[in-house]
């Protein structure tokens, strides 16, 4: 039985790295630790440079001291210092330049209107990328979907003469994997 077991968390963390490929990742469904234990798979098979964020980040402060820390922004002027509009523009040219993978942890706990409009941010840069563009990748885990979906097909951005819904965009860009 230990084995069946280890054989079907195995085919999921293959199956997670290949759609982390084409797609964002929602994991959700048992503990936490079962969580972070997964990501650890599927991040140490991906061979992607990653970038961890620190779990359960609360405010956007939290975000954007991990972005200066990692130094995820590449200023095209020199200054003193810079302030967080200027380092959340300069991340986001970073976001749409790079090929890395960033995993936000529980992230059900940030405060909701900046965690909706980061993740509206990302899946932006994948749906515009063309095949062989590099990409960013991104792995979300928290408790459950509780609506995620829905609250981004809210706000994402249709590109003009787009064919498809708002929520199919989302579906298309997020591979939500239940461990249940």
């Amino acid at each position: 039985m230990e084995k069946l077991r280890s054989e079907i968390y195995n085919t999921l963390v293959e199956k997670a790295k290949n759609i982390l490929k084409k797609k964002h990742l929602l994991i959700i469904g048992k503990t936490e630790i079962e969580r972070r234990n997964f990501v650890s798979e599927v991040i140490q098979h991906a061979n992607l440079e990653s970038f961890r964020f620190p779990s359960k980040m609360k405010v956007f402060k939290e975000y954007c001291d991990f972005i200066k820390k990692e130094q995820l922004y590449i200023p095209w002027y020199e200054a003193k210092r810079y302030n967080i509009n200027q380092i959340l523009e300069f991340h986001y040219d970073w976001l749409s330049e790079n090929n890395s993978l960033i995993i936000m942890e529980e992230f059900e706990s940030m405060e909701e209107r900046w965690r909706i409009e980061l993740l509206r941010i990302c899946l932006n840069e994948i749906d515009t990328r063309k095949k062989n563009d590099k990409k960013i990748h991104l792995i979300i885990s928290q408790k459950e979907e509780d609506g995620l979906i829905e609250k981004l097909s809210e706000v994402i951005h249709l590109r003009e003469n787009e064919r498809r819904t708002q929520k199919q965009v989302v579906e298309q860009n997020i591979e939500i994997i239940d461990l249940s």
